[in-house]
Parts: C-alpha cells; sequence; structure tokens
C-alpha cells in the first residue's frame, strides 16, 4: 500500500496532513480537492491508514502492514464508508442516509467513524442537503472526507463546513517518473502522457490503457489526409465512449496548440514527434489568428459532445474547420 509519507508532488497537502495526525486535530469534515489524477483518493487512504492504524507505532505514522491499514487500503475497512459511482451517474440520498446511519454507530476497531464519498459534486440535491446535515450535526464519533475535481459544483455551504486540503497538477518529472513506475512505456511516450494529462499521473495511465498513443496516431493521420484535401470518413468516432471522443478532441487541440509553439518555444512541445515530420508543413503555415480560430472551435465541438450531441453529426465538420 502507499503510505501518507509516499504520496509524489503534494508535499504542502500531506504535511498538513501529517501535522493533523501529529496534534491530533482532526476535523469533522475534509475536502480534498484538486485535478482528477493527482493523488486525492491515495491521500484520503493513507491519510486513514496512519488515523486507523492498530500497531501501536509511535509518531501516528501507519505501519501498512496491520488489519486496520490493510482495511483501509483495501476499502474493506469495517469502520470506514466509502461511496463512489460510475461517471456520470448520480450519488443519491439514499446512500448518504445509509452512511448517516453507519456513522451513528459505535465504531468497531477505531476511535471514529467515516465517510468518504468520492466524485462528491455527482451528489443530487437531496444527497447534498442530506450531507450538509450531517456536516452541522455530525453523528456519533465521525468523520467526512469528500473527494472532487468539481469543487464549484459542491454546495456552497457544505464547502464552507469542510477543511479544504487542496492538489495541484504534478511536474513533469513527477509525472514521468510515477508513469515509467506503472508501465513500460519509453521516455519518449512517458513524457508525452505527462504533458498531455496536464501533470496527471492517475489519468496518464488510465488514457494508456485505453489505447492513447494508436489513437494519436489515428489522428496525426486523419490530419495529414486534411491537409491533403482528402475527406476521410470518421475512422474511429462511431464509437459510443465518450470519454475517448473528448480525448479525441484533446488530442487535436493539443496538435494545434502545438503548432502554435513550435517555431518560438519548441521546448513547450507537448508531442515532440511533430518537431521534425514535415507531413505537417502546410500547418506550420497557418497564422496565429487562424490557428486559435481552429482551437476555438475544436473546443466548441468538444464541449458539445460533452452534453447529448450524436458525434456522427460534429465530426464531418472537422475538414471545414481545419483545412484550408
Amino acid at each position: 500500500m502507499i503510505l501518507l509519507k509516499d504520496i509524489k508532488g503534494q508535499s504542502n497537502a500531506v504535511q498538513y496532513l501529517q501535522n493533523s495526525l501529529s496534534s491530533g486535530k482532526i476535523a469533522n469534515g475534509y475536502l480534498f480537492t484538486g485535478p482528477d489524477g493527482v493523488g486525492k483518493a491515495t491521500s484520503v487512504r493513507g491519510f486513514l491508514a496512519e488515523l486507523m492504524c492498530v500497531s501501536g507505532r509511535a509518531g501516528a505514522r501507519a505501519c501498512g502492514v496491520c488489519s486496520a491499514c490493510k482495511g483501509v487500503d483495501s476499502l474493506n475497512h469495517f469502520d470506514v464508508t466509502w461511496i463512489t459511482t460510475e461517471k456520470p451517474k448520480r450519488i443519491g440520498i439514499g446512500e448518504v442516509r445509509a452512511a448517516k446511519a453507519k456513522l451513528s454507530l459505535k465504531p468497531y476497531g477505531s476511535q471514529v467513524n467515516v465517510c468518504v464519498i468520492e466524485d462528491a459534486h455527482l451528489m443530487t440535491p437531496e444527497a447534498a442537503n442530506a450531507l450538509l446535515k450531517m456536516l452541522e450535526e455530525p453523528p456519533g464519533k465521525s468523520l467526512i472526507v469528500l473527494i472532487s475535481d468539481k469543487k464549484e459544483a459542491l454546495l456552497p455551504t457544505v464547502v464552507s463546513r469542510c477543511v479544504a486540503v487542496r492538489f495541484n497538477p504534478l511536474s513533469i518529472a513527477e509525472t514521468i517518473e510515477i508513469i515509467k513506475e506503472h508501465s513500460d512505456v519509453d521516455n519518449d511516450e512517458a513524457r508525452f502522457l505527462a504533458g498531455f494529462s496536464c501533470g496527471s499521473p492517475g489519468r496518464a495511465i488510465e488514457m494508456l490503457s485505453r489505447g492513447i498513443p494508436d489513437r494519436r496516431s489515428q489522428i496525426t493521420r486523419l490530419l495529414f489526409e486534411i491537409s491533403r484535401g482528402e475527406y476521410p470518413g470518421l475512422f474511429c468516432w462511431d464509437k459510443n465512449d465518450r470519454v475517448s471522443l473528448m480525448e479525441d478532441f484533446e488530442l487535436l487541440i493539443m496538435f494545434f496548440r502545438d503548432i502554435a509553439v513550435m517555431k518560438d518555444a519548441p521546448d513547450l512541445l507537448v508531442d515532440k514527434q511533430l518537431a521534425d515530420n514535415s507531413r505537417y508543413d502546410i500547418f506550420r503555415e497557418y497564422s496565429i489568428e487562424k490557428i486559435c480560430d481552429i482551437i476555438e472551435k475544436l473546443a466548441g465541438i468538444k464541449r458539445s459532445l460533452e452534453g447529448n450531441v450524436n458525434p456522427k453529426l460534429v465530426a464531418p465538420v472537422l475538414p471545414g474547420i481545419i483545412g484550408n
């Protein structure tokens, strides 16, 4: 298991949590907030392991091997209720009420009952209001931890009753290190994933499992065909996986962003393969104004796809946006 001290790239958050543990000043509610995939949920497990460890070690440091530590890490600790859901499914009031009932009981093997709500911004209004009452009047010896990468989507009154623990994107170097620890990609691929994920190791590893390198090749081949006046079909866009569709458009936006910085700031390229690829010379001739216009239109399509727009209706407009 990963202990709190092993969390990389989040020194401020880790130090704050360790100070809280050492002082014994634990709040009734926490909000772990920041970008997706930067260690929030892992840090919650590390924090709870140190809070609930039964090894009796001095210094409030989890042993990582006792039943409590292993139970927390596997989300199988009797005193920890972990609520999560598959996006975009919502978290309903029934789940919050069940958590409240559990928190009202006497802890079985710890000093406190804990409820963790992952993707807390997915709570329905009814669930959020029920949670607010729990934060205002904590049941029994309880601790509530919210995890969210969309703090702005939470009720302000819920946010105000939690201690915010902020997590930030990791540096490219730190992200590359973690990617290579969890995969067998080479340095160039790891650097691309680190840049494309904006310093989110979790997101980078998830994208790798969904075949981002192959889809990057498909996207660049599509752009080459458009530059030659060839209007291909929808290639892989007839699938219903909207997460992958969003990433396809993120790849397109990244490509034109790289084209824009290639001349004056080559060190900022996300995809280093573009630097020496003469196939895309036609795009390098585009003015900054045209590139910005393309990026704006691609971002608009991406926002449309985030709704209920059929991808088959938007994909055919690409040649008119990207071509000369």
